[in-house]
């Protein structure tokens, strides 16, 4: 129908068959064909004809021509909502702590690109504290986090990822009990505190020298320049910095939180691609 009253406007604005069939890049039968058609269907004539091929609306076709540009214009509108409709990216907010975005980026953007995901889905990363993470994810302001630390909570699933494990790294790696020790700790509500925190109770230190620094960017920094003591993974220790072994209390667990209700399939998709690239990792540099 719509090539029909196409036609017609054409041919109502423009006086002319031939004119209008130069204009819709069609044959003037063509045209002559589409009108007469549409003339069949409403049962009445829409044109008059007159010498030298001018034409002019009828009543009818004065009727049918208001009715027929708003049709039309609604319809173009309508092709534009449904094409950008179909081009369109569903939204995907990924929240990592600072640990986790150096351990797991790479292989997470890696994956979803060689999976073809990237192309449905516009998606930006940030990086907070664990707690933070949860708290958004419970809130449906995240798509999905990667947190570092033990969580729970009512409206988030939670699943393992991988492995990895904290060593204390630094000048007196060898010699934490020392008074002279300068720590340096991620602020409350990461995971790395949540495990110092653990170190310091178990070896009863009571740190004399602490500063608190939010991102393990700035730490290994300092660690690399030969400055302080910290607790950070193995996998971001930068090269030539002295670290102990800690044991197996300090060896944790990546694990993803997603909201229980809200995600679209797509979303919910890129979620369940994301678990599944570490489904046999034990350690993020393993």
């Amino acid at each position: 129908m719509f090539p029909l009253l196409e036609t017609f406007v054409a041919v109502y604005e423009t006086g002319q068959f031939s004119i209008a069939a130069d204009e819709l890049r069609v044959s003037q039968s063509t045209v002559s064909a589409r009108i007469a058609q549409l003339e069949q269907r409403l049962g009445t004539p829409l044109f008059e004809r007159h010498a030298r091929a001018d034409v002019t609306a009828t009543r009818a076709g004065e009727t049918l021509y208001r009715s027929a540009v708003e049709l039309l214009a609604q319809w173009r509108q309508t092709q534009e909502d449904v094409s950008r409709a179909g081009q369109a990216r569903d939204p995907f907010l990924l929240m990592m702590s600072n640990t986790a975005a150096v351990a797991l980026l790479p292989r997470i953007l890696d994956g979803l690109r060689s999976a073809g995901a990237l192309e449905r889905i516009d998606m930006h990363v940030r990086t907070a504290n664990s707690d933070d993470i949860v708290e958004a994810v419970e809130l449906h302001r995240v798509h999905m986090g990667i947190v570092e630390k033990p969580v729970a909570a009512e409206g988030i699933i939670r699943t393992a990822l991988c492995d990895d494990r904290l060593v204390l790294a630094g000048e007196h790696a060898n010699d934490p009990d020392n008074p002279q020790t300068v720590w340096l700790l991620r602020e409350h509500g990461s995971g790395v505190r949540y495990y110092t925190d653990l170190f310091f109770s178990q070896r009863a230190i009571q740190p004399a020298h602490r500063i608190e620094i939010s991102g393990n960017a700035s730490i290994c920094a300092c660690l690399a320049a030969g400055f302080g003591t910290s607790l950070v993974s193995q996998g971001v220790v930068p090269a030539g910095v002295p670290t102990a072994e800690l044991g197996m209390d300090f060896s944790r667990r990546f694990s993803g939180v997603t909201p229980r209700s809200g995600l679209t399939g797509v979303q919910r998709q890129v979620c369940g691609l994301i678990t599944s690239l570490f489904a046999t990792r034990l350690h993020p540099g393993s």
